[in-house]
């Protein structure tokens, strides 16, 4: 073989190995890329529900203190202006103190006669509410917490409700609840802005997010059923729940319409069961 063919071949081999070698170090630094941004994502993922989980449950205990208050028992019972006017400060105490958004008493039927917002023109009293979970929840002894769109003061809310009893102590006669803001639980969120922070609910609908235009949208299609069952419950509003177009890509992975891909980290909220 003569000496230029074999110069020649060395030379090729060279460019392969070396062309090789850059290759695996390529997808060695890739891979080990994308491990750390798994890696990052999951730790973000375990701060941002920790601290979600504690600021939808922090007046768990508040609002079973505030139902254990004498006042109650008496307002439901005799109903005149001085007992109704003693919920109502012990109410305006709560929300001042807590700084939520408001505090309200409702009787066995639902119906508010007692409120920290009753001033105000979205004023709940004389609203009736037996149509909510949480008052359903309550009024038959079991604390409850829900995530919802107010129909009458047209704001998210995290309701945190509880018995009041009178008397008996196995049957309640009324129930009290705090409602905090959402909006100051998403302030609290403030990701990087190459992130998107979205709490979702078992129906796939968008209720906390840092991209405002993505609320109360479907993660994933609809169906005909999941529509029926949202305007039956009022929990977001009227609709329409339209599908912000993201497609599944694998485990972990999402694309939108424009093709662009996502990585996708998830996590249930504790005492908020689907979410």
């Amino acid at each position: 073989m003569k000496l230029r063919s074999i110069l020649l071949i060395l030379s090729l081999l060279a460019i392969l190995s070396a062309s090789t070698g850059g290759f695996l170090y390529y997808s060695a630094l890739n891979d080990s890329a994308f491990k750390e941004a798994e890696r990052q994502a999951e730790s973000r993922l375990g701060m941002i529900t920790k601290n979600l989980s504690f600021f939808l449950s922090e007046n768990i205990k508040p609002v079973s203190t505030l139902a254990g208050m004498a006042v109650f028992g008496r307002a439901v019972v005799s109903r005149d202006d001085a007992s109704i006017q003693s919920a109502n400060e012990m109410l305006d105490h709560f929300q001042e103190s807590l700084d939520t958004d408001v505090c309200y008493f409702m009787d066995r039927n639902g119906e508010t006669i007692a409120s920290s917002n009753r001033r105000a023109p979205d004023s709940f009293v004389g609203q009736n509410f037996a149509f909510r979970p949480y008052f359903q929840q309550a009024i038959h002894g079991i604390p409850s917490t829900y995530l919802a769109l107010g129909t009458a003061s047209g704001k998210r809310g995290a309701y945190f409700s509880h018995p009041v009893y009178a008397g008996d102590p196995t049957i309640p006669v009324a129930v009290v609840v705090i409602k905090a803001s959402i909006e100051l639980i998403e302030k609290e969120l403030s990701p990087p802005e190459d992130e998107t922070v979205l709490v979702i609910d078992p129906h796939g609908v968008i209720f906390i997010s840092n991209r405002p235009e993505w609320l109360y949208q479907l993660f994933w299609p609809e169906s005909s059923d999941v529509s029926q069952k949202l305007e039956d419950s009022r929990q977001f509003g009227g609709g329409p729940w339209k599908w912000i177009g993201l497609s599944a890509d694998g485990p972990r992975y999402v694309i939108d319409d424009s093709g662009k891909r996502f990585q996708i980290h998830c996590k249930e909220l504790e005492n908020y069961s689907g979410w």
